[in-house]
């Protein structure tokens, strides 16, 4: 589905089976526009015209299997379409985090085609990586982050789960491809890399296999898989919802630290982030606890975050390989992977990631 397929007989239905809409008023128009910058898949905000008086909301944001055939094709591949849906549809409602309310959720049999009708929550500032954030708004991000994790938090309920509990194929495929992919990362961007972000992108490529042995070390929980700010809303519905969270096509049954320190080392210069990372994790970790989380001490987490500083590396690597070239992706890419192997450097992540894997082998 796109712009141009969006009528007003199939948003008339979706509303009315939603119960958003009484049964003697109708929608009679509708006005469309693409917006967002998404790379896998496509949003369109929609704007309603109804028959007569209604308290259904004005505008709606769809999103759509996006039009470029190679990002189509990651998005069937990689499951985003799937996950996203499911997440809407079954995961959602039983977390304390923000996300935009989803009126309507469906996806085709081959895995391609989806659309979500969602709440449209503007006016609201959209992070932006490349931008970065302030120090307050890592705050607010955190928080969020701990309200994905907590309810939860080293549960064994969904274990098995066919589109959620997908790591044992998941990182396997990147076990597999993340060399391939660092050799086309490497060779298109390597004039923008340090000699110094090279050599450790080598190293991790190599021990790619440790990384994800590590990671099995780490307590699971519903993990965003791609918690940064180009997927969070600032200031939402007008000021009303001061962080909602976005795009949830990554959601994985992993490691939630890993959306932290992704969040952390992706939105704040290494600067600003060395000077409060402390803090960031400590509200964090005291949002877990007011949740619920008491079997994971503040030294669990320093112990853990380490493994967490490579996610910008993992994903900008993986997007950059997979998804339709562009110019701000080129910058967000190259951002995202030499922001990642300093934080990497600063936290001696590699040291900690083959203690984890030596563990894990020998448990």
């Amino acid at each position: 589905m796109h712009a141009s397929d969006i009528c007003p007989s199939w948003i008339n239905e979706v509303l009315h089976e939603a119960g958003l809409l009484d049964a003697s008023v109708t929608v009679t128009d509708v006005d469309a526009r693409p917006i967002g910058t998404g790379q896998v898949a496509d949003s369109i905000q929609v704007e309603a015209h109804y028959s007569g008086s209604t308290d259904a909301p004005a505008s709606f944001v769809l999103k759509v299997s996006s039009e470029n055939e190679q990002s189509r094709s990651a998005g069937r591949t990689e499951m985003n379409y799937l996950r996203e849906v499911r997440f809407y549809q079954d995961i959602a409602p039983r977390l304390k985090v923000r996300v935009p309310a989803c009126h309507h959720a469906e996806i085709d049999s081959n895995r391609t085609e989806f659309v979500l009708v969602l709440e449209d929550l503007s006016p609201a500032r959209p992070g932006d990586q490349l931008r970065g954030c302030t120090v307050e708004e890592t705050a607010l991000a955190v928080v969020e982050a701990a309200r994905i994790h907590a309810p939860f938090w080293g549960s064994e309920e969904l274990a098995g789960n066919p589109w959620l509990d997908i790591s044992g194929t998941y990182w396997a495929r990147f076990v597999d491809m993340m060399p391939q992919w660092w050799s086309g990362f490497e060779e298109r961007y390597g004039t923008r890399l340090s000699s110094a972000d090279i050599a450790l992108g080598r190293t991790f490529t190599e021990h790619i296999a440790d990384y994800y042995a590590a990671l099995r070390t780490v307590p699971f929980t519903v993990q965003h898989g791609d918690f940064r700010p180009d997927n969070v809303l600032f200031d939402a519905a007008g000021g009303d919802v001061p962080l909602a969270v976005l795009d949830w096509q990554t959601a994985i049954f992993g490691p939630g630290i890993v959306d932290v320190a992704y969040f952390i080392g992706g939105a704040l210069s290494p600067d600003a982030r060395r000077a409060h990372e402390a803090q960031l994790l400590k509200t964090y970790y005291d949002e877990l606890r007011a949740l619920g989380v008491v079997n994971y001490s503040f030294e669990d987490l320093l112990r853990d975050y380490p493994i967490g500083t490579f996610q910008n590396f993992v994903i900008g690597v993986a997007a950059a390989m997979l998804v339709v070239r562009t110019e701000r992706g080129d910058d967000l890419f190259v951002s995202m992977v030499s922001n990642s192997l300093a934080h990497a450097r600063d936290r001696d992540a590699m040291t900690r990631i083959l203690e984890l894997s030596k563990q894990a082998i020998h448990a």
